[in-house]
C-alpha cells in the first residue's frame, strides 16, 4: 500500500511539474511577444517623428511595415489588434492624410490606446 501511495505521489508531482513548466513557458512567450510588439511600436513612432519634417514615401512604407509587424505580435489583445489593423489599413489607403496628426498618433501608440488609435485611423481614412 505504501509503494502505491509513493507511486501516486510521484505521478502527481510529475504532472504538476509539467503543468507548471507549460504555464511558465507560456508566460515567457507572452512577455516576449509583448516586448517585440513594443519594439516595433517604438520603430513606428520613430518613423512618425521623421514624417513631421515632411511626407516621404520611403518613410511611410517603413511606418506601414512597422505597424503591420506590431500587429502580428498583438493577437492576444483583440481591441489593440483591431485598432492597429485599422491604422495599418488607413495608412495604406490614405497615407498622406497623416499630416498634422503625427503628435496625437505618437501619443496613442505610446499609450497603446485602442480607442484613440481607431479614431486617428478613421480620420486618416477619411482624408480629414
Amino acid at each position: 500500500m505504501r509503494k502505491l501511495l509513493i507511486a501516486c505521489a510521484l505521478i502527481v508531482s510529475l504532472i504538476l511539474g509539467a503543468l507548471l513548466g507549460h504555464y511558465v513557458n507560456n508566460q515567457k512567450a507572452t512577455q516576449a511577444r509583448e516586448h517585440r510588439r513594443q519594439i516595433l511600436i517604438s520603430f513606428a513612432i520613430a518613423k512618425i517623428e521623421d514624417l513631421k519634417d515632411g511626407y516621404d514615401e520611403n518613410t511611410m512604407e517603413a511606418l506601414i511595415s512597422n505597424v503591420y509587424a506590431a500587429l502580428q505580435f498583438t493577437d492576444l489583445d483583440e481591441e489593440l489588434y483591431s485598432a492597429l489593423h485599422d491604422l495599418w489599413s488607413a495608412l495604406i489607403i490614405e497615407s498622406e492624410s497623416i499630416s498634422g496628426k503625427e503628435d496625437v498618433l505618437i501619443k496613442a501608440l505610446r499609450d497603446l490606446d485602442p480607442n484613440l488609435i481607431k479614431g486617428i485611423a478613421y480620420s486618416i481614412s477619411q482624408g480629414a
